[in-house]
C-alpha cells in the first residue's frame, strides 16, 4: 500500500514538472521578438561592422559592382528615394536591399570609368526596432587608379525670406553653359541638410557652375516649369582639399544649431521661381455669375480686347494685379441679363512656338457657380424678429489691428468696385482713456492697385490708450451692382500697457528703393512694413517682448514688390538681406518697458 502511494506522489511530481517546462517554453515561444517588460529603451544607434568593398576602394568594377554594410543589428532604410543619391547620379537610381543585418547596395546603370563616386545614404539608415538613426553616411569609391579629393561646401537660402532650404539639389558643372542644369547631368551633386548647408565632396580640381534646384521630379535637371532655382553667378573653383575631422564633413545633429551654424561656407546661393519665358492663359474661372478671373502664366499681359458671347455691347471693369499676370473682371451692365454659361473671347499677346509675342485669340465657356443646395423641405430658420436678408445688400469687412493702427488706420474691402461713397456718413471718432468722445479727421484713401480695398486712417498722430472708432451707417457705400451697406461699426483700442515697447530704426546710406519690415525670426510675419528712397528714422510701436528680425529689399525698379530673377538671362532676384547685431545674429531680442534704438547703414548691408 505504502509504495503504491509514493508512485502516485511520484506521478504527480513528474507531471506537475513537465507542465511547467512546457509553460515556460509556450511563453518563451510567444515573446521571441519582445523585449522584456519594464526594460530601458533602446536609444543606440545601430554600429557599422565593415563595409565591402573598403571606403574610399579603388578600382572598382564598371558592372555588376556591389557595395555592402554590415551592422551590429538589424536595420532599415527610411524614405531611400529621397535620403539615397549617387553622385555623379546614373540614369538609373541606385538599388538597395536588406539581407540579414546588411545593406546591399547595386547599380542598374554601367558606371563610367576612372571616375569618383560618392553613394550618400544621408539619413535613411536606422535600426529596425526603435528607428534609431545611423549618422548620415557617405561611402566614396572610384573605377579609377584613385580618388579625387576636393570639395565645395555652402549654403542655401531661400530668396525671399533668407530662411534656409532644406534638401535642396546642388549641382556642379564641368559644362560653364547656363542651360547645362536643365539639359544635362551633373558632374557631381549633394542634398542640403535642414540649415541648408552642403558638402559636394571628392571632386577632381576643377572650375565650376554651381546651382541649386528644389528636383521635385527626382530626374536630377532643372524644371523652370515647375522647380525653384538658385546659381552662382561666376565659376567656382574646387581647390579645399578633404581631409578626415574638417568641419565641414563631420556629422552634426539637427539639434546642435550653434555648431551646424558654424561650419564654413564657400558660397551662398539664393533659390528662387523663375517667371515663366511663355505667356498665356493658365486659368479663367468665374466666382459670381458677374465676375470673373483670367490667371496668365507670365507677368506684364497686355490685353487687347475681350468679347462676351461675341457682343462687344456688354460694359465691364478690368483690373489688373501689381504684377499684371491676373485680371478680374467685373460685369458692370446690370440691366442686361447674364447667360448661366458665358461665351469669353480673350484677345491678347500670347507666346507662340518661336518664342515670340503674337496676337492671338482664346475662348472660353464660363459657367457661373451653383447657389447653395437647400435641403429639401426643410423649412427656412429664422431668429424671430430678424429681417430676411436684403437681395441689394453690400457686405463689406471693416478691420483693425492695433499694432498697425498707425501705418493702416481702418481697413475696409469690398466684394466689387464702389460707385459712390457718401463720405457724411462716416463717422471717425476718438475716445480718451477717461472716457472723453469727440470727431476726429481721417483721410479716407483708395488702394492704387486694388480698387477694393480703402483705409481710413487718422489725420492726427495716434495717442497710446486712445480708442477709435469708425461707423459706416446705411448707406455709406453703393457699388456698382447699386448694392447698398447696412450699418456697420469698428473699434480698436491702442495699448496702455507700460510693458510694450518700440524700436526705431536709424536708416542711413540709402540710395536708391528699400523695402524695410519688422517680422518675426522665421520671416513668415510682418509686423510693419516701410517703403524708404531717403535717410530716414522709422519706428515700430506696441511691440511684446520677444525675439524680432529686421527683413530690407533693394527694390531696384521701385515697384514695391520683391522681383524674381531668370537664370538664362543671368539676373539675380532683387536682394533681401537681413539686419545682424555686432555679434552677428540677425534676431534682435526686445524685452519689456523698453525704448530700442538701432542704427542701419544701408549700404553695407548690400555691399556684398
Amino acid at each position: 500500500m505504502l509504495s503504491k502511494i509514493k508512485k502516485l506522489v511520484l506521478k504527480a511530481i513528474l507531471l506537475t514538472s513537465v507542465l511547467a517546462v512546457l509553460l515556460l517554453m509556450q511563453y518563451s515561444c510567444a515573446n521571441t521578438t519582445a523585449p522584456p517588460m519594464g526594460g530601458i529603451k533602446d536609444t543606440i544607434p545601430p554600429v557599422l561592422l565593415k563595409v565591402l568593398p573598403d571606403s574610399g576602394a579603388v578600382g572598382f568594377p564598371v558592372k555588376e559592382g556591389k557595395i555592402e554594410l554590415r551592422f551590429n543589428e538589424y536595420v532599415v532604410l527610411k524614405e531611400p528615394q529621397k535620403n539615397l543619391y549617387l553622385s555623379p547620379p546614373l540614369d538609373k537610381r541606385v538599388e538597395t536591399k536588406i539581407r540579414g543585418k546588411s545593406i546591399i547596395a547595386s547599380f542598374p546603370s554601367q558606371l563610367d570609368s576612372s571616375v569618383t563616386y560618392t553613394l550618400n545614404f544621408g539619413n535613411s539608415i536606422v535600426d529596425n526596432n526603435e528607428g534609431n538613426q545611423f549618422n548620415a553616411y557617405v561611402f566614396p569609391f572610384s573605377t579609377g587608379k584613385y580618388l579625387d579629393s576636393m570639395m565645395i561646401s555652402g549654403t542655401v537660402y531661400n530668396a525671399a525670406t533668407l530662411m534656409p532650404a532644406n534638401d535642396a539639389t546642388v549641382a556642379v558643372y564641368k559644362n560653364q553653359e547656363d542651360s547645362a542644369v536643365i539639359n544635362t547631368l551633373p558632374s557631381a551633386m549633394a542634398k542640403t541638410d535642414k540649415f541648408g548647408y552642403f558638402v559636394i565632396r571628392n571632386i577632381p580640381q576643377h572650375d565650376y557652375r554651381v546651382f541649386a534646384f528644389k528636383d521635385n521630379n527626382g530626374n536630377n535637371k532643372y524644371d523652370p516649369e515647375n522647380e525653384e532655382i538658385a546659381f552662382s553667378d561666376s565659376v567656382v573653383r574646387a581647390n579645399i582639399v578633404l581631409v578626415k575631422g574638417m568641419p565641414e564633413i563631420v556629422p552634426v545633429s539637427e539639434k546642435d544649431t550653434l555648431t551646424a551654424l558654424g561650419r564654413p561656407s564657400q558660397i551662398k546661393l539664393y533659390m528662387f521661381k523663375e517667371d515663366s519665358d511663355k505667356q498665356y492663359i493658365r486659368e479663367a474661372k468665374r466666382l459670381q455669375s458677374r465676375m470673373f478671373y483670367l490667371k496668365f502664366s507670365a507677368p506684364g499681359a497686355q490685353l487687347l480686347s475681350l468679347d462676351f458671347n461675341k457682343s462687344k455691347e456688354i460694359k465691364y471693369i478690368k483690373e489688373f494685379n501689381i504684377r499684371r499676370d491676373s485680371l478680374v473682371v467685373w460685369l458692370t451692365d446690370t440691366l442686361q441679363p447674364i447667360p448661366d454659361t458665358l461665351k469669353l473671347t480673350v484677345n491678347y499677346m500670347k507666346t507662340d512656338s518661336l518664342l515670340n509675342l503674337t496676337a492671338a485669340e482664346d475662348e472660353f465657356s464660363l459657367v457661373a457657380p451653383k447657389p447653395k443646395r437647400e435641403e429639401p423641405n426643410q423649412p427656412e430658420r429664422r431668429i424671430p424678429g430678424q429681417k430676411r436678408k436684403r437681395t441689394d445688400l453690400l457686405e463689406f469687412t471693416m478691420e483693425a489691428d492695433p499694432v498697425l493702427f498707425e501705418q493702416k488706420g481702418f481697413v475696409l474691402e469690398f466684394p466689387a468696385p464702389l460707385k459712390s461713397i457718401n463720405s457724411d456718413s462716416l463717422l471717425f471718432r476718438v475716445i480718451t482713456p477717461r472716457g472723453d468722445t469727440s470727431a476726429a479727421p481721417y483721410n479716407l484713401v483708395k488702394d492704387s492697385i486694388n480698387s477694393r480695398y480703402y483705409t481710413v486712417i487718422p489725420r492726427n498722430k495716434i495717442l497710446q490708450g486712445h480708442e477709435y472708432t469708425l461707423l459706416a451707417k446705411r448707406s455709406a457705400f453703393t457699388d456698382i451692382y447699386k448694392h447698398t451697406n447696412d450699418s456697420l461699426f469698428k473699434s480698436v483700442k491702442l495699448p496702455q500697457d507700460e510693458k510694450l515697447s518700440k524700436l526705431s530704426l536709424d536708416i542711413k546710406g540709402v540710395k536708391g528703393f528699400y523695402i524695410v519690415e519688422l517680422t518675426n525670426i522665421t520671416r513668415d510675419k510682418v509686423f510693419r512694413s516701410y517703403f524708404v528712397n531717403s535717410d530716414v528714422t522709422l519706428e515700430f510701436p506696441y511691440l511684446q517682448k520677444g525675439k524680432y528680425s529686421v527683413k530690407i529689399t533693394e527694390d531696384i525698379n521701385g515697384n514695391g514688390i520683391t522681383d524674381t530673377g531668370n537664370l538664362l538671362n543671368k539676373r539675380q532676384p532683387e536682394k533681401v538681406r537681413l539686419y545682424t547685431l555686432p555679434d552677428g545674429s540677425a534676431v534682435i531680442t526686445i524685452p519689456e518697458s523698453t525704448e530700442l534704438v538701432q542704427t542701419i547703414d544701408i549700404t553695407a548691408i548690400f555691399k556684398n
